[in-house]
């Protein structure tokens, strides 16, 4: 693959240095760059005849996990706590842009091969303007209106099997195709929070109580469902790291 795309537009130096940066950068830089690149190497399978079908719909599923948790999660929990005088793009509450994103990747896959690296390179260019708009315009506010224990707990949905975000079956190895399309920095950067992810701070009760109160996707479930404070204390690890640092 070629140059890979790192970064974000919104990745200003006061904004990577907030204690935050890890718990947005994490869906809302790192997933996308793996994304984008994934379809510039598909672009170029494409112009060299070794496109495979199965790659594409691979793209999408992922692709799909991804949009619904920020539709059901995300964007949900922000516009709960938005000012009055504040708004997010239209089209990135009324899921018109990912609609449009998904119509695409189906016309990428019925078109006939001569016809689908232009098919890509429009649903690149439609990428990149939605994604841009999440990362100006969503994850700047992520970092404002919630806590950084907020923030993991929206981010451990997609893990959680309890919930209806996990891929329960496993069929896809998420984590292999994402360091497969970061670059070497990005990718460590992934394997770091990974790894931080069981040893961060959960949740209280309360704290998941006051979610659940702005993401009507989570008032199905029972507060005993997501790992609270209560139900998942910290590690022996972490507590360990907290009296050495």
């Amino acid at each position: 693959m070629g140059d890979l795309k790192a970064g974000s537009v919104a990745a200003t130096p006061e904004r990577i240095n907030h204690e935050s940066w890890g718990a947005v950068a994490m869906n809302y830089v790192y997933m996308h760059n793996a994304f984008r690149n994934d379809l510039q190497r598909m672009i170029v399978a494409c112009d060299n005849g070794s496109f495979v079908e199965s790659d594409l719909v691979q793209w999408r599923t992922i692709l799909g996990r991804h949009s619904r948790l920020e539709d059901e999660i995300y964007v949900p929990a922000l516009q709960s706590r938005l000012k009055d005088d504040e708004k997010l793009p239209e089209k990135l509450t009324d899921g018109k842009d990912h609609q449009s994103i998904d119509e695409l990747v189906e016309k990428a896959l019925a078109c006939s091969d001569s016809e689908r690296s232009s098919a890509l390179k429009e649903l690149v260019a439609e990428l990149d303007s939605h994604q841009e708009k999440e990362e100006t315009a969503v994850m700047p506010l992520l970092m404002e209106r919630f806590t950084t224990r907020e923030l993991n707990a929206m981010n451990s949905c997609i893990a959680n099997p309890k919930l209806d975000y996990c891929d329960k079956e496993r069929k896809i190895n998420v984590k292999q195709w994402w360091f497969g399309n970061v670059t070497e920095s990005e990718a460590k950067q992934v394997n770091l929070l990974y790894k931080m992810s069981g040893k961060n701070p959960r949740l209280p009760r309360e704290g998941w109580k006051k979610l659940q109160g702005d993401i009507p996707a989570l008032q199905k479930y029972s507060l005993d469902d997501f790992p609270s404070e209560e139900l998942m204390p910290p590690t022996k690890e972490y507590c360990r790291r907290l009296s050495v640092d």
